[in-house]
């Protein structure tokens, strides 16, 4: 026992397991040098459940020791869980009896792992005034908060901590968290992932930051950005496709031949590599996709395009991702228990988290569900081409087999030739019934709701208790739990008939390999599909459930469209689970975390209010523009509030005036389509017969609006949802932004709806708790694309009163910069805003 617990250690764990009455305890015992636990702390007592607490806790060399009461210390199943969890992670595991007089070794104390740390100095030299950056930055300009920022994170990687830090627009923030990064990731050989929510900010940190940092510092560092599986061209499928090209309308042969001939030339293989956009029909019948993919059993995995980028990753000191590839990642970890090897990411324990404030949102999105006739169909459809019967999987199969096998074989083929025949039949069976179910099952709600179904608008409803002691939906229950019992039974079909598929010979056996790898596939799609439909009817607590009807496009006619839908209540148990308590650093990061300065509302959504003591820290740093000379607030003290009579008109007109008096130059933002069609439709032909170029969008692509913006400095740009945010346009191209209205998301949305039930059922203030935070980080990202540099100068107008007559406006407004605000009727505004462009005092008054 002396060999392996110091003395204290031993009367130290006896008195814990004393004082907790001879229960079960879970402890944590630091190590010397030579593996010896010399002190130990307790960390849980009585139970499994507090599990995730421990692995948070641990560092590699600890060794967690557990008592069993019963004196027998061969370890149980769930003590070799745990065993396998504190293994990967470099920490070792010792069962002792109660009296701590004997010892089992499950997994043994590893050598402590020392970090090496980095120092500021180092961050210093090559970030700060005379240093390395600054050497090869034409135009340096000295930036204290980047250097604050670049600190904080040093001290979160050498610290294991996690950081919140929020960077106001100006900071460098992708240089501050890069340099420490490189630095720790050389330093140790410990690889860095960085996660980004927008393409954007992807391709500035491969194209411009990180490269612009090899260049400067000569440092040797991999790079790395990691794309979803359907980025990729897979090559298999494109074999398979190729041989059957009947399966694609005329006008998409000729693109399958021109993918075929960059195939041959690619060396990246992902779609963003193609000169053109391929049809997104055929591109996912060749695209890469994880249940259709047979690895090292594949003829092509060698030259794989996926796993070649996959093996590049694995040799990356820092992997760039997107949130949802990062969630994809930590969800495949918890399901498979698995941290220590490859999983959809290299393993990794050090993250940075930019445009950290979308992680609530994308993480809701990422682990929804929805169940339509289109899934069916083109889920289905695989097997047996709805127009050419010769075509699909199960037809395939048959030709190849009656190709494959030998006369000698004939019992085998008429075996397997009749049960595809059956699963053909029974595949069409599955197809007409989704639709007519699904169909029906929309019919009979919107009855229900008293709602005519109309393809201009969509009919939403919650499951909620008063809706689903129904009749109506007791009868839907039914029809859906009989569905998804039929879509279950055929994926278990399909299974029986690759197991059957196993009795054919060796080289059969091969020339079907391919058409059972897509079998496989959509074995796998047809059950989380029916897995979807009975979560759907099972309506857990934790989920938000709903349908949606409307009528639409289905081939070339029209039909209705149900959706049944659902998504987590919450996300932070997941993200706590997945990200914070297994992460050993997390650096979440953005120009808009807090609500009037304070970090309360994301720390709540996102898992963080539960971590031990002392590992989180936050840093507020503002922007080193000077928004009191830069900038100009002005909010319209008599304008109508939003859904009043007048509102629109007086929107329509304030921003006419402010147009001209900005001479163009601007964003105007809106919440909603609706009113950003009025309004666009009423002002375009009087702007645009001024000599203004007026745009919106939907016009044409994003990138293509913000190109014909740039160029011509009469542009205005009216748009919505993408705009608000990831938008740069410095210099004169932009000097007023528009805010039609505070963003504030639809009430009505029935997963915020769900979740201000659940903040109200737990007594909380939903509308102050979640609907306004939510709200001003929106209004911020707005604000935010008017001032990007030192020399830029211009308004932001703000056409909703309520931030000045509603006490929750001064939110808002303690949210932003100090900036001046000018609070007055609308001609006084209209005649300050034309004073501050023609650069006099406009007799700003702080509000």
């Amino acid at each position: 026992m002396d060999k392996f617990l110091s003395t204290k250690s031993q009367e130290k764990l006896r008195q814990e397991i004393l004082e907790s009455g001879g229960n079960e305890v879970f402890c944590i015992g630091q190590t010397d040098t030579d593996q010896l636990v010399v002190d130990v702390e307790i960390l849980a007592r009585g139970s499994r459940d507090a599990v995730p607490a421990i692995l948070q806790a641990c560092r590699p060399g600890d060794v967690i020791i557990h008592n069993h009461p019963s004196g027998h210390l061969e370890p149980s199943e769930p003590d070799l869980a745990i065993a396998g969890n504190l293994g990967s992670m470099g920490v070792g595991f010792y069962i002792v009896n109660n009296q701590v007089s004997k010892l089992y070794r499950v997994v043994e104390a590893f050598k402590p792992t020392e970090n090496a740390t980095v120092e500021h100095k180092q961050v210093a030299d090559m970030l700060g005034p005379g240093g390395q950056v600054c050497n090869s930055l034409s135009g340096f300009e000295d930036r204290p908060e980047q250097m604050q920022m670049a600190f904080a994170v040093t001290e979160a990687l050498n610290n294991h901590s996690i950081a919140l830090v929020e960077a106001g627009t100006g900071t460098g923030k992708s240089l501050a968290y890069l340099v420490p990064a490189i630095l720790w990731t050389l330093a140790n050989r410990e690889r860095l992932v960085v996660s980004t929510n927008t393409i954007n900010l992807q391709e500035q940190l491969i194209r411009k930051d990180l490269p612009f940092l090899q260049r400067a510092t000569g440092l040797d560092f991999r790079v790395e950005l990691v794309k979803g599986r359907s980025n990729y061209l897979c090559k298999r499928r494109l074999e398979s496709a190729t041989a059957e090209p009947g399966l694609f309308d005329e006008e998409h042969v000729g693109e399958l031949t021109s993918l075929r001939e960059w195939a041959e030339q690619t060396g990246d293989g992902s779609r963003e590599d193609l000169s053109f956009l391929p049809n997104a029909t055929l591109w996912d019948e060749v695209c890469c996709e994880a249940d259709q993919c047979s690895r090292s059993q594949c003829p092509f995995f060698g030259s794989c395009f996926f796993h070649q980028a996959r093996r590049r990753a694995s040799r990356a000191d820092i992997l760039v991702v997107n949130h949802a590839l990062l969630l994809a990642d930590l969800s495949l970890r918890q399901q498979t228990d698995n941290y220590s090897s490859m999983a959809v990411l290299p393993p990794f324990s050090r993250l940075v988290i930019d445009e950290a404030h979308h992680l609530e949102e994308v993480a809701t999105r990422y682990f929804s569900t929805q169940v339509t006739r289109f899934a069916f169909a083109r889920t289905l459809n695989r097997l047996r081409h709805p127009r050419k019967p010769q075509r699909g999987l199960l037809p395939r199969l048959i030709v190849q087999l009656g190709r494959s096998l030998q006369d000698d074989q004939d019992a085998l083929y008429r075996e397997l030739h009749e049960r595809i025949e059956s699963l053909i039949g029974q595949r069409q069976d599955l197809l007409d019934r989704s639709i007519a179910d699904l169909e029906h099952s929309g019919i009979e709600l919107a009855k229900e709701l008293g709602t005519e179904i109309r393809s201009t608008e969509e009919i939403r409803q919650r499951l909620v208790p008063t809706f689903v002691e129904k009749a109506t939906w007791k009868r839907t229950e039914g029809v859906l739990r009989s569905l998804a019992r039929s879509t279950s039974e055929y994926s278990e079909s399909l299974r029986e008939l690759l197991k059957a598929l196993r009795k054919l010979p060796d080289e059969a056996a091969e020339a079907c390999r391919s058409l059972c790898t897509d079998l496989v596939g959509v074995s796998v799609r047809l059950q989380v599909l029916a897995d979807n439909l009975q979560s759907f009817v099972a309506r857990a607590p934790e989920t938000c459930v709903w349908f949606e009807i409307t009528k639409g496009r289905i081939g070339r006619g029209e039909g209705i469209i149900t959706r049944l839908c659902s998504a987590p209540l919450v996300v932070a148990p997941l993200l706590r689970q997945t990200l914070m308590e297994r992460m050993q650093t997390v650096v979440m990061t953005s120009a808009t975390l807090t609500v009037a300065g304070r970090f309360d509302y994301l720390r709540h959504r996102v898992g963080l209010n539960e971590l031990e003591t002392g590992r989180l820290t936050e840093l507020l740093l503002e922007s080193p523009f000077d928004f009191e000379k830069q900038a100009l607030l002005a909010i319209p003290t008599d304008i109508p509030e939003p859904g009043r009579p007048g509102y629109a008109e007086a929107v329509r007109d304030l921003t006419e005036q402010a147009l001209l008096a900005a001479d163009g130059r601007s964003f105007v933002l809106f919440t909603a389509y609706s009113l950003l069609r009025r309004i666009h439709g009423e002002l375009s032909p009087i702007l645009s017969a001024r000599g203004y170029q007026v745009l919106r969008q939907g016009e044409t692509t994003r990138h293509n609006l913000l190109q014909k913006f740039s160029k011509d400095p009469t542009s205005i740009l009216f748009a919505t949802d993408s705009f608000w945010e990831g938008v740069d346009v410095p210099g004169r191209s932009l000097e007023q932004v528009i805010i039609a209205r505070l963003p504030f998301r639809v009430p009505t949305e029935p997963v915020l709806e769900a979740r201000a039930e659940a903040i109200t059922k737990a007594g909380g203030d939903p509308f102050m708790e979640y609907t306004v935070p939510q709200a001003v980080i929106r209004f911020r990202q707005g604000f935010g694309r008017l001032i990007r540099q030192r020399t830029d100068r211009g308004v932001v107008l703000i056409l909703d009163s309520r931030v000045v007559r509603r006490g929750y406006g001064r939110l808002f407004l303690h949210s932003l910069p100090n900036v001046p605000v000018l609070t007055k009727p609308q001609a006084e505004l209209t005649e300050a805003i034309k004073a501050f462009f023609k650069n006099t005092d406009p007799g700003v008054k702080e509000d």
